[in-house]
């Protein structure tokens, strides 16, 4: 899906001809009743390109037979006044997208139906009053009398376009909360839509680059001689690694008429590298410094809350470990860019293009409304096109060679150059009185930092703590200290999708419920106990709203539809774990059923999933992120790891970087909390409670699982 430049120029640009209506760069209805609803967010598989729309068809009272979702065009300023408190128009990461975008498409939406039914009413002579709207048609209330949309277009266009807009009540809606399939679905299954892959340019040339196997390496020699042999081989170029916020390593590409015949040419390759200083580090020795980092005070107080210094009688301290993470998108990192003197022009997948357009600006000395950017659909992002260090890589290449080059990466490349979540331990130590009564709670959690690699060292930006390892732990418990400190790793590091509430309500949720057990209470209740009758409250700093009473709601919920409370069959046991998906504003849980099968094996029965984000607007779309969130995480709790050697990542495709496949997918059911809230973010609120949930349900057979992914302590499953 590649985007074409707008008539007009935002709020103000009505269609002076007629032809069209088009009160906001994000709708325009033609004469033919086509509605065309411009999607800014990126379409990475999460279905922005039909719940966007549907919010616009809500207020437009539209047909949603007729309406159709195309990328908006890039533009540095496309829609002027409009600055959405979740970032830029185009930005697609953290669960941001239609709680950004909801009440201003509403608005798009509900001001064209106003000038529709205002040029109605002017046909009629009769008050817009008079006039109500229905599925695409605008009705005469007095005479019955019915236009379609299709024959107001040329009225409406040239009508003032309406400052003020009365938007519909929930209990009026009919477009949203409905099912509704991807509006791209036919062209997915079929195989003709079009991905950053697959776009193609004049003239254009592809690179395959081999790369510098430690970050922040050097080249010292090339040999490319051998590949001239190959048939379609160009030549070869070299450009720099380079440091904040991208972290490019070292690369030598090789320039072919084909990417088979480049990627054949690369092979014959001889390369020198100086590896620099730091080329000896393993993730196994990272681990021995996080156990030795973590005995010591935190170097940053994260959230303190009364004074944990005053230790209860009984104490309980586990220490929990998670490795670094790949995305693991299924297309392949590739981009397109076309360098110049006084010209680029980009093709590709981005989930936040103004980042990258104002860093490539630097790069080729434009100013970033100087550079064409023509954004494409992508085939998962996971948070892995929050970077793009390969469309980075492609404008150094076209740089070199003054034409259109398409970088394409292969499986091995997007493993072991991807920008890893980060490996983690978290010491955790809590105490209570003989009463069992819960008095103290310390978290200290040992990292290597996502903002050190993006901004360097001296970064001001605070550690990763969201999910529960801050001031938005949401159980009700006196004293609370939290801390971080940051161990120094030469790896790429980035955001994987859920981010650090993936990697903090692991252990958040595991030692709550080990707490429970040794308390010899139910896992449940004693969660519920530390919830139920808490009042809602904002975070520190952030100020994030969080309401206990939501997150108890989504976990009993989870518990009624795993049927907690009855007897279970002989070896199955149960897990559960909630959490507050904080700037999503979501409220989560899963419960998991699992049957042991044999020492440290086990099956999983069923998986529960439950979620409260406000007003639902895809009912289809909400169930798919919830399940594909589900497995995402079970991938992570089961065997997803990366492990490095010689500061050089071992694993290299999918076969050594495990995911789960369709045979380790137990029945997944989702269920939801009607709520009249604001829409939350649902594209991560399922991953951060599956694991917890799993490693509870194990721990509640008698062994609790500390460290992930479990196959990493022998445990085996199927």
């Amino acid at each position: 899906m590649l985007g074409f430049l707008l008539p007009g120029k935002g709020m103000a640009a009505p269609s002076e001809s007629g032809d069209f209506l088009q009160p906001n760069a994000y709708l325009k209805i033609d004469k033919t009743g086509k509605i065309t609803v411009f999607v800014g967010r990126q379409e990475i598989g999460q279905g922005v390109n039909t719940a966007l729309p549907m919010i616009v068809a809500e207020e437009l009272d539209a047909d949603w037979k007729n309406v159709t979702a195309e990328i908006l065009p890039y533009s540095t300023n496309p829609i002027p006044g409009y600055k959405p408190d979740g970032g830029g128009i185009y930005d697609t990461g953290g669960s941001q997208s239609i709680m950004t975008d909801y009440t201003e498409l509403r608005r798009v939406g509900a001001a064209a139906r106003l000038m529709l039914i205002t040029a109605a009413a002017n046909k009629w002579k009769v008050q817009p009053a008079q006039c109500i709207t229905e599925n695409g048609f605008v009705i005469n209330t007095l005479t019955k009398a019915r236009l379609p949309y299709s024959a107001l277009v040329g009225d409406a266009a040239i009508l003032p376009i309406p400052k003020d807009v009365v938007l519909k009540q929930p209990k009026d809606f009919k477009i949203i909360g409905k099912p509704a399939k991807k509006t791209n679905l036919k062209d997915i299954l079929t195989g003709r839509a079009k991905y950053g892959i697959d776009v193609k340019v004049p003239g254009m040339v592809f690179a395959s680059v081999e790369r510098c196997p430690v970050l922040d390496g050097k080249l010292t020699s090339v040999d490319d001689s051998a590949c001239k042999q190959v048939s379609g081989f160009i030549k070869t170029v070299t450009f720099e690694s380079s440091g904040v916020p991208m972290h490019l390593h070292a690369g030598v590409a090789v320039i072919a008429t084909t990417i088979w015949s480049a990627m054949k040419a690369r092979k014959l390759l001889k390369i020198t590298w100086d590896e620099g200083a730091n080329n000896k580090q393993s993730t196994d020795d990272l681990f021995k410094t996080f156990a030795a980092k973590a005995n010591d005070k935190p170097v940053k107080e994260v959230y303190k809350k009364g004074d944990v210094t005053n230790t209860a009688a009984n104490t309980l301290e586990l220490v929990f470990a998670e490795p670094f993470l790949a995305h693991g998108t299924i297309e392949p990192m590739n981009f397109i860019a076309d360098v110049r003197p006084g010209f680029c022009e980009l093709w590709g997948g981005l989930q936040l293009p103004d980042w990258t357009v104002q860093i490539i600006s630097a790069e080729v000395g434009l100013k970033p409304e100087q550079i064409k950017t023509n954004l494409t659909l992508s085939g998962g992002g996971f948070g892995r096109r929050l970077h793009f260090d390969f469309a980075l890589e492609a404008v150094r290449i076209s740089k070199q060679i003054a034409k259109p080059v398409k970088v394409i990466w292969d499986r091995t490349d997007d493993v072991r150059n991807d920008v890893y979540r980060p490996a983690s331990l978290h010491a955790m130590k809590a105490s209570w009185d003989n009463n069992g009564k819960l008095q103290t709670w310390q978290h200290h959690k040992v990292q290597t930092s996502i903002e050190v690699m993006t901004e360097g060292p001296d970064t001001k930006s605070p550690p990763d703590m969201l999910g529960g390892a801050g001031s938005d732990l949401w159980y009700d418990i006196p004293n609370v200290y939290t801390g971080y400190t940051h161990v120094d790793f030469n790896l790429n590091r980035g955001w994987v999708r859920a981010v650090e509430l993936c990697v903090n309500v692991f252990p958040v949720e595991s030692f709550i419920d080990e707490i429970a057990r040794k308390l010899n209470k139910d896992p449940l209740q004693y969660r519920l106990s530390l919830l139920e009758g808490r009042a809602a409250f904002e975070t520190e700093g952030s100020k994030l709203h969080l309401d206990p009473q939501r997150v108890a709601n989504a976990l009993k919920l989870a518990a009624e539809k795993i049927s907690y409370h009855e007897p279970r069959k002989k070896n199955h046991y149960i897990g559960v774990a909630t959490h507050f998906f904080s700037f999503a504003r979501s409220y989560a849980a899963h419960a998991v059923e699992i049957e042991m099968t044999g020492a440290k094996k086990f099956t999983i029965k069923k998986i529960v999933s439950t979620i409260d984000c406000g007003i639902i607007i895809n009912l289809d779309g909400l169930m798919n992120q919830m399940e594909g969130g589900t497995v995402f995480a079970l991938s992570q709790a089961l065997m997803s790891e990366i492990t490095v050697t010689n500061s050089r990542v071992d694993q290299d495709g999918f076969y050594t970087y495990q995911v789960a496949r369709m045979p380790d997918i137990p029945p997944i059911e989702v269920y939801t909390i009607p709520s009249a809230e604001e829409p939350g973010g649902i594209g991560e609120a399922s991953l951060p409670t599956l694991a917890p949930a799993l490693c509870n349900a194990l721990a509640a057979a008698g062994e609790r699982p500390v460290r992930l992914p479990l196959s990493k302590d022998g445990w085996s499953w199927g």
